[in-house]
C-alpha cells in the first residue's frame, strides 16, 4: 500500500493501517515532499503572533517508521496501468493500493499582483509573513476574502460551491480585530471580508449565517459578495466588475485546484481533482483512493471531511486487505472552531449542504478551549485524531444547542 500526502488524510490512513499492519497482510509507505507534518489549521495563530512555526509542526520519519517506510520525495507522475509511483530521477515505487492524499495546489499565481502586494495564511511560509504585515500596519482597509474554487464534471452528486473554504476568512479578520482593540487602534481600521459568492459562507445553514451575522456587526467586520478578485496592487483591489476597494492590507484564500501531477497522469477532472464514487475510490481504477482537498467529492476544502473520508477509506482497505472489520459511517459535515483573540471561539457545525438539520454556531470561551486541545492534541500524538470517546462528549455538549 502506498500513501501519496501525509497531511490530515493521509496520516489518518496510515495511523489506521498501521494497527492492523502486526498481521503481515500489507507493507506501507507513505510519501510526502515534506518532513514535517503540518497542523493547518493553526496557520491563524502564527499569523497573528500567538503560535510559532515550531509549534505546529512535527518530524514524520519517525512516526511512519516506526511502523512502514518514510520517503520524502515530489511525486511527478502516476502510471495507474503499471501500478507505479515515479519520483525524483524517475525512481518508481510500486503499489496494490493506493491513496492519494495531496491536497489542492494553490493557485495564487491566478491573481496578478499577489506576489508583490498579498498575504494569506495558507502556508507555513505565508503565514509568518503576513504576521509581519499586521506588525507593521498603521490604518486603512484590510481587505480579506477567497477567490473562485475550481470544479468539475465527472462526479454530479457534489454541492456546487464558489470557494473551498471561507472559515479562515472569518477567522483571520475576528483576530485582526482583536489585534487592532488591544493596540487601541482599531477606529483606524476598516476590516472588510469579500466572497465571489452571493452568501458569505454558503456551506452552512441560516442560524450559522445568522450567528456570523451577529457577530460580524458586533465587531464592526464588513461583508461585501458577488465580488471576484481580479488583481491587487499596492493599494487596492481590483474585482472582475469591475469595481475597487482601496485597501492597505490584502489577505487571500487562493483558488484550488488539483495538483498537475494528477492531470499528467490522466487521473482528474477538468479542475484536476480526482473523480471518485461514494467510497472515495476513483472511478476508473478500483485499487486507488482519493480523499482531502485533492478529491473533486471533497465540498468544501476542510481538514475535517479529509480526516473523515481518511477513517472511511481506512475500513475500506481493511476489509479488502484482512476480510475483517467494519465500514466506517462516513457523514460529511462542515466542523470548524474560528479563533477570535481574546480566548474566544465560534464552533460551527452544520451539515445542511448534505441535506441534514444540523447548524450550530457556538461564541465562547469553551470553543476557544476546544480548537486549543485539538491542535495540542494533533501536534503531541503525531496526527492522531482524538478518541472516539471525546467525540461523544462533544457531541452531547453540542446537542443542548441544536433546539
Amino acid at each position: 500500500m502506498v500513501i501519496v500526502g501525509a497531511g490530515f488524510g493521509g496520516l489518518t490512513v496510515f495511523h489506521h493501517v498501521s494497527s492492523w499492519l502486526g498481521s503481515g497482510e500489507a507493507e506501507v509507505t507513505v510519501i510526502d515532499e515534506r518532513e514535517t507534518f503540518l497542523v493547518k489549521p493553526s496557520l491563524p495563530e502564527v499569523a497573528l503572533g500567538e503560535k510559532e512555526i515550531s509549534d505546529i509542526t512535527f518530524p514524520l520519519r519517525p512516526v511512519v517508521e516506526a511502523y512502514g517506510r518514510f520517503i520524502r520525495s515530489r511525486v511527478h507522475r502516476i502510471d495507474p496501468k503499471k501500478q507505479l509511483v515515479y519520483l525524483d530521477d524517475e525512481v518508481s515505487v510500486p503499489y496494490d493500493f493506493l491513496v492519494i492524499a495531496l491536497g489542492g495546489k494553490k493557485d495564487f499565481e491566478a491573481v496578478p499582483g499577489f506576489q508583490e502586494h498579498g498575504y494569506s495564511v495558507c502556508t507555513d511560509i505565508l503565514a509568518p509573513r503576513l504576521h509581519e504585515a499586521i506588525e507593521q500596519f498603521e490604518q486603512g482597509n484590510i481587505l480579506i476574502g477567497s477567490a473562485p474554487m475550481l470544479s468539475g464534471t465527472r462526479v454530479k452528486d457534489v454541492p456546487h460551491l464558489e470557494t473551498a473554504c471561507e472559515g479562515p476568512v472569518g477567522e483571520v479578520a475576528f483576530m485582526i480585530d482583536s489585534e487592532l482593540r488591544k493596540r487601541g487602534t482599531r477606529d483606524k481600521a476598516r476590516i472588510i471580508c469579500f466572497s465571489p459568492a452571493e452568501v458569505f459562507f454558503e456551506d452552512v445553514g441560516d442560524k450559522v449565517h445568522e450567528a456570523f451575522e451577529g457577530l460580524a456587526r458586533e465587531h464592526e467586520v464588513e461583508v461585501v459578495t458577488n465580488k471576484v478578485i481580479e488583481k491587487i496592487e499596492k493599494d487596492q483591489v481590483g474585482f472582475k466588475d469591475g469595481s475597487t476597494l482601496s485597501s492597505a492590507l490584502t489577505v487571500l484564500i487562493p483558488t484550488y485546484r488539483g495538483p498537475d501531477l494528477i492531470t499528467e497522469s490522466g487521473l482528474g477532472d477538468e479542475a484536476g481533482f480526482v473523480p471518485t464514487d461514494e467510497n472515495f475510490q476513483h472511478l476508473d481504477y478500483e485499487n486507488i483512493f482519493a480523499i482531502g482537498d485533492v478529491a473533486s467529492r471533497t465540498v468544501p476544502k476542510l481538514g475535517h471531511l479529509a480526516v473523515e473520508q481518511g477513517n472511511l477509506v481506512a475500513s475500506l482497505l481493511r476489509q479488502r486487505i484482512t476480510r475483517s472489520g467494519e465500514r466506517y459511517d462516513y457523514e460529511p459535515e462542515v466542523f470548524c472552531i474560528m479563533n477570535m483573540g481574546h480566548r474566544k471561539a465560534t464552533l460551527i457545525r452544520s451539515n445542511v449542504l448534505w441535506g441534514g438539520t444540523t447548524d450550530i454556531a457556538y461564541h465562547s470561551t469553551m470553543s476557544h478551549l476546544m480548537k486549543s486541545s485539538f491542535d495540542t492534541y494533533m501536534a503531541k500524538f503525531k496526527g492522531k485524531m482524538p478518541p472516539q470517546l471525546a467525540q461523544r462528549l462533544l457531541n452531547v455538549y453540542l446537542g443542548r444547542f441544536r433546539k
